[in-house]
């Protein structure tokens, strides 16, 4: 594990996902990366009222908008003070330009492995439901990204279930999970949803293969038979066996929101207050 970066509005959700990002921060031994980023407003020489103007107009945007970051990044520095967390690891950035952009520059400025962003989970059915810088991220990062809903408390990482589809490209998300696992001294769980166009012999050949891979980490395979849809049956696993974190590779953003949305909708499950890993799948 190298630097954690943390994207921030400074809102209740994105502070929530700062106090876990620093838990993991001092957890792995690595520097936090706090970014707050602005885009200017477009102006003209009409709006400003002469165009010798425009400079100091956007000069003034900027000390403001800088200010605001300071009070702020003080005010997180308070939080962590409460929740007894040390911050000598935890560099705040201010970046004028969009999320994504900022967030690919500081990646390449500072060495990042791992992105962590609040997700608000307020409002099940919206199709913005992880928000839209999130999803932008996830999106066009390549990076893994950890998403923390807002009503996600820390507490310590003994159980991950990694869901997986037993394809190749599957096989280095889960390497990186069960490295961060060790790290944690946690446990994976490795869960395929078996459904009608499954191929049982297929699966329990890849299934056997990737245990032997793992048989000296603390890995275990598990395979269900889907129960209702797929992300049903992935959220009634994580409630009844007290899943920590669930990690997943994203092949489609619709699978990602389905399953989101499902959790956040769904009493019985406990997916709206555990974090989400989501790698992409491996390149070739």
């Amino acid at each position: 594990m190298k630097n954690i970066l943390l994207p921030t509005d400074y809102s209740a959700t994105a502070n929530n996902a700062f106090i876990y990002a620093l838990h993991l921060a001092n957890k792995f031994g690595v520097k936090l990366y706090v970014l707050y980023s602005y885009t200017a407003p477009v102006l003209s020489a009409v709006h400003a009222g002469q165009p010798e103007m425009l400079s100091t107009v956007y000069q003034e945007i900027e000390q403001s908008k800088h200010e605001y970051s300071q009070r702020k990044n003080k005010e997180l520095i308070e939080l962590a003070k409460q929740h007894n967390l040390n911050t000598d690891n935890t560099f705040f950035l201010f970046e004028n330009d969009t999320v994504l952009g900022s967030v690919a520059k500081t990646i390449q400025d500072q060495d990042i492995s791992l992105i962590v962003m609040g997700v608000r989970g307020n409002n099940a059915e919206s199709q913005s439901t992880i928000g839209s810088n999130t999803a932008s991220v996830i999106r066009n990062i390549q990076l893994p990204v950890l998403v923390v809903p807002r009503n996600a408390s820390y507490e310590e990482i003994n159980k991950i279930a990694f869901t997986t589809l037993f394809r190749e490209k599957d096989f280095e998300p889960l390497k990186q999970i069960v490295d961060i696992s060790k790290m944690v001294e946690g446990h994976v769980y490795c869960v395929h949803v078996q459904n009608e166009d499954s191929n049982t012999v297929s699966t329990l050949a890849q299934s056997n293969s990737w245990s032997n891979y793992f048989k000296e980490h603390n890995v275990d395979f598990v395979i269900l038979d889907k129960k209702g849809t797929i992300e049903e049956t992935i959220n009634t696993y994580i409630s009844q066996n007290n899943i920590d974190v669930l990690a997943m590779v994203k092949r489609n953003r619709n699978f990602f929101d389905r399953l989101i949305r499902s959790s956040l909708t769904n009493k019985m499950t406990l997916h709206s207050e555990i974090p989400i890993f989501v790698f992409h799948e491996h390149k070739d």
